[in-house]
């Protein structure tokens, strides 16, 4: 039996031992799996896991080695541990976790004032966010936050500062109503990486609903978590960020489902995603008016 320990050992000696090349990107590698050009593999190494956006699929370290190596489970682990016998690094005790204790609409000037600077008109962010009181214990403070909730009970979490965290990490998927919803209700889908430019794509549309369904992707390392809905619908838009991750993520899409999906990065090009370009854009304000989708 081998120790549990050795599931902690670290993910990027892992992949220097299996002969992969460390890739432009923060926590970016490139694949060990085939020969590119473009770093697709991603680690988190707070978790020790991996995520290829080429292959779409992630795992653990034992994974790792055996799609590599192409190797049992019993001899990914003998790899793993003739790395360091007996010399697993134990990760640091978790630091105590962050508590909501409010979950409301949003007041806040201070919010009201940072939507207003995104140009998000307070009505349609009130329909889908909330307003969430954080308490952390390390410095004994409460933080004011924008949440947005996902399928799993949980919220992406965006402050003025730029804090970006979340609750439980998962996707959401939005119906046609505007409403949270599993189940596909249209034939094309809109899979954006973040809420505000979820929201910046209705103020663009000047609808309070989407005209079609809707995944906000919360984190492209979310992407795997998508795909089953996603890949419900026979016309797939990809409203992602015009940077690395996202383009990344954007390939990804085109992989899974050749001929279904279009790459609208191309309207907010010189951007880097929807919402840089719509308070970029002259003629819309927080003050707008929308209409429900007919």
């Amino acid at each position: 039996m081998f120790d549990k320990d050795l599931y902690n050992y670290p993910i990027e000696k892992v992949l220097e031992a299996l002969g992969a090349r460390k890739g432009p990107g923060k926590d970016m590698w490139f694949s060990p799996f085939r020969d590119e050009t473009r770093a697709s593999l991603h680690i988190n190494r707070e978790k020790n896991l991996w995520n290829d956006f080429g292959l779409g699929q992630g795992g653990s370290i034992v994974q790792l080695v055996m799609l590599t190596r192409r190797c049992s489970c019993r001899e990914a682990e003998a790899f793993i541990t003739a790395l360091a016998p007996c010399k697993y690094e134990r990760p640091e005790p978790a630091a105590p976790k962050s508590e909501i204790k409010t979950v409301r609409d949003i007041r806040s000037d201070y919010l009201v004032n940072y939507l207003q600077k995104r140009k998000i008109p307070l009505e349609l962010a009130r329909q889908y966010l909330k307003e969430v009181i954080v308490r952390n214990p390390q410095k004994g403070m409460n933080f004011t936050l924008l949440g947005f909730p996902n399928n799993m009970g949980g919220y992406a979490l965006n402050a003025p500062s730029g804090f970006k965290s979340t609750t439980k990490a998962a996707v959401t998927t939005i119906n046609t109503e505007g409403k949270m919803s599993v189940t596909p209700c249209a034939k094309s889908v809109a899979v954006f990486e973040g809420f505000f430019d979820f929201l910046s794509w209705q103020v663009m549309q000047s609808n309070k609903t989407p005209s079609c369904d809707v995944v906000v992707l919360n984190s492209v390392n979310n992407f795997q978590k998508a795909t089953a809905f996603i890949g419900a619908h026979d016309k797939i838009m990809g409203f992602l960020d015009n940077d690395e991750a996202g383009q990344k993520c954007q390939t990804a899409l085109e992989r899974l489902f050749p001929g279904k999906v279009t790459d609208m990065s191309d309207l907010y090009g010189k951007y880097n995603d929807l919402n840089e370009m719509l308070q970029d854009s002259r003629g819309y304000t927080a003050e707008m008016k929308l209409t429900p989708n007919i």
